[in-house]
């Protein structure tokens, strides 16, 4: 998954585009970009699931 940021000069804001999705303008920080999508990948769900198996292990 990649993503597309640009910043535009005069304070436009930043124009973002996810796979799969129209570019749209977008205040976010590139990194707020960055966990939301990985946070949405096989691998990030994968995590939130092991998570959720270690918590409901030790109690």
């Amino acid at each position: 998954m990649f993503e597309r940021a640009n910043t535009k000069a005069g304070g436009a804001g930043r124009t973002v585009k996810l796979p799969g999705r129209t570019a749209k303008h977008s205040d976010a920080r590139p990194v707020d970009i960055a966990r939301e999508l990985r946070a949405k990948s096989q691998l990030g769900r994968r995590e939130a699931q092991l998570a959720k198996a270690e918590a409901k292990v030790s109690g």
